[in-house]
């Protein structure tokens, strides 16, 4: 277990769970690189990240899905329960639409494969540090709606929800498409009622739930 002494400025700070002592020195050294983010402990198990947590109060905790004892999904199920405030990431070598599903609907507020280039990795952090949803582009597919079981969503508003869920802020959606800032909010919100969900990241869950794989 290392870690360091947490700081009281912009950065964010972030813990980070893996059971691997290779990737916890990966995450170190990657973190460590970036001016705005800030590594204060990395643990190997989902009850040291509880504590890591009561600890440094970080705005980001990074998570391996396959973890000894309490996994990854039951990580993040405890984390919201624990620090609700607190933003994950949920760190993975599987692209499986379940596992995925399952981790967004526990609460994490971000997915990315661990195959995927490291600046998707500083990406992922960085939006969901700032309270924005984030699923690594690879898994893009996974979120192409039906509307089995669903309100069906209109063109526009799937595209909105899948631009959010790739991690893009409602001004970047609205230059994206070409549309006012209100719009894609009042859009965003009509998605939301339709999937019955809770907020954004819910509706990323349940979209997930009735995905067509590609």
């Amino acid at each position: 277990m290392t870690y360091h002494r947490a700081t009281v400025s912009p950065r964010i700070t972030c813990v980070a769970v893996d059971d691997h002592p290779t990737v916890r020195h990966g995450l170190e050294l990657l973190l460590t690189g970036s001016e705005d983010l800030d590594l204060v402990e990395t643990v190997a198990t989902g009850e040291d990240a509880l504590g890591a947590i009561d600890r440094h109060s970080p705005r980001v905790v990074i998570i391996d899905v396959r973890l000894p004892g309490m996994d990854g999904v039951s990580t993040v199920r405890r984390i919201s329960e624990h620090a609700p405030e607190t933003g994950m990431v949920m760190l993975s070598a599987y692209g499986d639409r379940r596992l995925l599903s399952d981790a967004l609907a526990a609460g994490a507020r971000g997915y990315v494969m661990k195959g995927s280039p490291p600046e998707d990795l500083i990406r992922a952090i960085r939006t969901v540090g700032a309270g924005e949803a984030f699923v690594d582009p690879s898994l893009s597919p996974m979120l192409l709606l039906t509307d089995h079981g669903t309100e069906a969503l209109a063109e526009r508003e799937r595209e909105i929800l899948q631009l959010l869920a790739e991690g893009l802020h409602t001004d970047q959606v609205a230059r994206r498409i070409d549309l006012s800032p209100e719009t894609v909010k009042a859009d965003t919100k009509r998605a939301i009622a339709k999937l019955d969900a809770d907020g954004r990241v819910h509706a990323v869950a349940i979209a997930l739930r009735h995905a067509l794989i590609e």
